[in-house]
């Protein structure tokens, strides 16, 4: 394959991605019509204490925000229609109106307790590569609530959002230099080949000055890296900078109005550093903020011109949560239910009502086949007697056809009975395709006009085609689950109710094993201390014998059959262990008694205990259908994102078990958090992984399992870097280029859930081709790590990547080009010098490591001396000549560099307290320094709240 084919490969995959996002817990989702954005929903933490002051500040922030970013779009956007979600814990105005649709988890901006990582830094959540939209932006109570605060550490509330919302809605990066949650770094200062020693900024037209963050004294140059310090730092020049861009550099300045372009005849204040080594730069190909926006559905083909408005105010709707959440189980008994279907259903309905659903839920059930029926009334679920009411309702036998409006309709009904449907849940599950009036489309209008979420769960490969479009319009989940797996089932019930009710019970296992007749099956699960409450064993059948069951405490304990906590209906047994269960290892044993095999499903739920964050873990897929076709193959991304609260869980096992058809093979990946191929940062607690081994036609189910048996995980509590969020004023709030995470390990523990389902069309009979046609992934982590003088070499660094994408074995070889100017280099790839074998002093062309591994080769270079700078970019290919696209450019000076010379404290201080006057002297001098000369951002004026800058954790003292 040639490059340029690799691109569009590249291309095509990126595109793909953004027009089609969608996902588990995808946000709410916003338009952009006639320049104005709309259904942008805003929903406040129900732990978020009460105070109406929170309100009334964020449409300040946003209407400040819609008057930037009209500004900062050249008149093509700004925010119209905003809803601001109120919790259910806060008390009830006549001002709000119930919501619908609109949840916590789906929110495009979230108010909540400040992630530990970040302290009140408004920051977003990304995963995507470029042009691909964030998951959310999370701004703290008190960086809404003290306006001094916030604009004396970030800026003016309006244009920090404007930043914020680059990366939610375009996906644009930072393009400032700073280091990531993994260590990885971005460099704050580079060797321009042009020559000299730039900040990294945009656009170029900054002004300011650099010195050390800590002494204040002039920035030195290491020879190591021909740059300065890593303490140096860029300040610009409040008083005298007359650049006009960018938003994702230094929002804050008050000429910055706009972002940057790449026109060579617009405006030369805004034009686009494209050398510049930043984030934004790396992951998107040197693309200005501007191209990446143009390309964007906002603004692609001439979308949404520039046209003046009579007013940017937005226009807010203030929602509040219903009190009690509702559910209402909408089940197929039709005709084709009958056998195994029902028998399966039956039983994890039943194992949700018993275990899954908590007091104060209310739920109903409704039946459907040619016609509907409730078969059991909305009602709170507040006593054991009313949960074994509703089990009672669970269908147990079918017949009839299949009417699928009439149920979503019953399900409305239902929802009525007990007051307005708004905000209500119907979760449909069905095994076929519909064949009586009315139909699934006739319905939605009524769906949507009520604002009724709908769950859907395709209960077999042959079910209706419209549950992926119907749970997509109204807002709800969609699933898959083949008739004989009980664990994909249950998984999306679970699912379906931590989504919209923020469920506290964690599903520790799920497995569907088959056992010998006469066997014994052995396995185990570890509960960790982040939950242990209300922790329930479950082991379901469907024929033969009833199996024998032990469960051993990690004390040694055997629960067996007597125990008082072990009960048996007809097909389950359930072991509630009382109290808070043991963290550690419980052992089970399950013998089938009878002489054939026997088909068991094991489940193991536990809830948090009091207040601690459990480790949660949600799984999400790029696109809810992909369109293959052997011309231009399509990869498909799944994540995995692994937290306890907001921290990142690291160093985790994640594999994928992807369901496929026609015969529901399964397919398993493991999940990385490397910040290479799929990943976008390592270490961030998201893993991630392309998929492309599509089989054939029609769904994929996609389940997630986690693990830390070695003991390897823990979660990130220390990261004073950022990798991406709102830049400081000041650059002395002590964040520092990479190298400073700290984690805090984690006991073994165990988690399962279900990423939703996704369906393919247009693939090749037979499955995809086993040749080798999928390059490489691009590397975007090149990073130059060391030059020398006196060798004349370059040490170069990254990540390698695997043969097809981030997959398969290493790639076959790997290609490395040079030049002396970026320009060349960046222009035309293959017209630059390439590097040969004879260069490579450490590392090799031809072998590189496995994918995922870091990848180090030091180059012999062709010259050095006064103004000698070069620049690298490699790309990786693989056996058939597929080559991926070139990486991210990196600079290196081979310029003679002194050693830095430092001023020796131990003798100053000595002749200094030999002196006192002098010492006395030198203390005024300092002190006149550090508080007239030394320019410094404005710090905060006296808080409204009383709050201390130490306060913010963001923040870290330069003495």
């Amino acid at each position: 394959m040639t490059n340029m084919a690799a691109v569009r490969w590249i291309l095509l995959m990126s595109v793909f991605v953004w027009r089609s996002q969608a996902v588990f817990n995808r946000p709410y989702e916003i338009k952009l019509q006639n320049n104005g954005y709309t259904d942008v929903l805003v929903a406040i933490n129900k732990d978020v204490p009460e105070d109406q002051r929170i309100v009334d500040r964020l449409k300040e922030i946003i209407t400040e925000a819609s008057r930037d970013l009209y500004v900062a779009t050249n008149n093509r956007a700004f925010f119209k229609d905003v809803k601001i979600l109120i919790p259910r814990t806060w008390t009830k105005k006549p001002e709000y109106n119930p919501a619908g649709t609109e949840t916590f988890e789906r929110a495009n901006v979230r108010v909540d307790v400040l992630n530990p990582l970040y302290g009140d830094n408004p920051y977003v959540q990304q995963k995507g590569g470029c042009g691909e939209g964030g998951d959310y932006m999370h701004l703290t109570p008190r960086y809404v609530l003290d306006k001094p605060y916030g604009e004396a550490y970030w800026g003016p509330n309006g244009k920090t959002f404007v930043h914020e919302w680059g990366h939610l809605r375009w996906g644009l990066f930072d393009e400032y230099g700073g280091g990531g949650a993994s260590g990885v770094s971005y460099p704050h200062f580079y060797r321009a080949s042009v020559g000299g020693v730039e900040p990294t900024r945009c656009s170029a037209k900054v002004a300011g000055y650099s010195q050390h963050m800590v002494t204040g004294a002039p920035c030195q140059l290491i020879p190591a890296t021909g740059v300065y310090e890593p303490e140096c730092r860029f300040y610009p020049d409040f008083s005298g900078n007359q650049a006009t861009s960018s938003y994702m550099f230094m929002h804050f300045l008050s000429e910055v109005t706009g972002f940057c372009h790449s026109d060579p005849e617009g405006d030369p204040l805004s034009y686009h550093n494209r050398e510049a080594p930043n984030k934004h730069n790396s992951v998107c190909g040197s693309q200005s903020a501007w191209d990446v926006m143009n390309k964007h559905q906002d603004f692609a083909n001439g979308a949404n011109p520039p046209r003046e408005v009579e007013s940017t105010v937005p226009n807010f709707d203030l929602l509040q949560e219903s009190d009690f959440f509702r559910i209402v189980l909408v089940l197929d008994v039709s005709g084709s239910m009958r056998g195994e279907p029902i028998r399966r259903l039956n039983q994890v309905a039943t194992r949700f009502i018993r275990s899954t659903v908590f007091f104060g839920t209310s739920v109903g059930v409704v039946t459907f086949s040619a016609d509907a029926s409730i078969d059991h009334p909305v009602v709170s679920v507040n006593s054991q007697a009313v949960r074994d009411d509703l089990i009672a309702a669970v269908p147990s036998s079918t017949g009839g056809g299949t009417c699928i409006g009439c149920g979503l309709l019953k399900g409305i009904e239902a929802l009525e009975a007990v007051g307005p449907p708004q905000g209500g849940v119907l979760l449909l599950v069905t095994d076929g395709e519909e064949n009586r009036d009315p139909r699934i489309r006739d319905v939605i209008p009524e769906l949507l006009r009520k604002r009724v979420i709908v769950a859907t769960i395709a209960y077999s490969r042959g079910a209706d085609a419209l549950l992926q479009s119907l749970a997509l319009q109204t807002g709800g989940l969609s699933f898959f689950s083949g008739i004989h797996d009980s664990t994909a089932l249950d998984n999306a019930f679970t699912a379906t109710l931590e989504a919209t009710a923020g469920s506290k019970g964690v599903k520790l296992l799920s497995e569907d094993k088959t056992i010998g007749g006469r066997q014994t099956y052995a396995n185990h699960v570890y509960v960790d201390n982040s939950v242990g409450e209300n922790t329930t064993f479950s082991v379901s059948w469907l024929d033969g014998r009833r199996p024998r069951v032990t469960l051993e405490t990690p004390l040694g304990l055997v629960i067996t059959e007597g125990s008082p906590t072990y009960d048996v209906t007809s097909d389950t047994i359930t072991i509630d262990i009382p109290g808070i269960a043991t963290p550690g290892k419980w052992v089970y044993n399950i013998t089938n008694n009878g002489p054939d095999d026997q088909n068991i499903t094991v489940f193991v739920t536990s809830n948090s205990v009091n207040d601690n964050e459990p480790i949660k873990v949600t799984a999400q897929v790029s696109a809810v259908s992909l369109d293959y076709s052997s011309s231009q193959p399509t990869a498909l991304k799944i994540f995995a994102s692994v937290r306890k609260g907001y921290l990142p869980v690291i160093g985790a096992v994640v594999k994928v078990l992807i369901e496929k058809p026609p015969h529901s093979q399964v397919e398993e990946i493991t999940l990385l958090d490397n910040g290479a191929g799929a990943d976008l940062t390592k270490n961030d607690g998201i893993y991630s992984r392309y998929f492309f081994g599509f089989s054939d036609n029609g769904r994929y189910g996609v389940s997630v399992k986690v693990d830390n048996a070695q003991g390897d995980a823990g979660f990130v509590v220390i990261n004073r870097a950022r990798s991406s969020g709102a830049p400081p004023l000041d650059p002395d709030t002590g964040y520092t280029s990479g190298g400073n995470v700290q984690q805090e390990p984690l006991d073994q523990f165990q988690r399962m859930t279900t990423g939703g389902v996704f369906e393919v069309q247009g693939v090749p009979s037979g499955g995809v081709s086993t040749r080798d046609m999928l390059p490489p992934s691009r590397v975007d982590d090149l990073a130059m790590v060391a030059v020398s003088y006196a060798d004349a070499t370059v040490k170069l660094r990254w990540t390698a990547l695997g043969d097809d994408f981030d997959q398969g074995g290493p790639a076959h070889y790997v290609e490395i080009r040079y030049a002396r100017h970026f320009h060349q280099l960046a222009d035309d790839f293959h017209g630059s010098a390439s590097v040969n074998h004879s260069q490579v002093l450490q590392g090799s062309l031809t072998s590189p490591p496995e994918p995922g591994s870091v990848q180090t080769i030091v180059i012999l270079v062709p010259d050095r001396g006064d103004n000698v700078t070069f620049v690298f970019a490699v790309r990786m290919c693989d056996e058939a000549d597929n080559c991926g696209h070139p990486s991210n450019i990196v600079t290196a000076n081979l310029e003679y560099i002194p050693e830095p010379v430092y001023v020796n404290d131990t003798v100053t201080w000595a002749i200094v307290g030999s002196v006192l006057g002098v010492a006395a002297l030198s203390a005024i001098l300092a002190l006149l320094y550090c508080k007239v000369l030394k320019p410094r951002a404005i710090k905060p004026e006296k808080s409204t709240l009383s709050a201390s800058a130490n306060d913010n954790p963001s923040f870290v003292p330069t003495v």
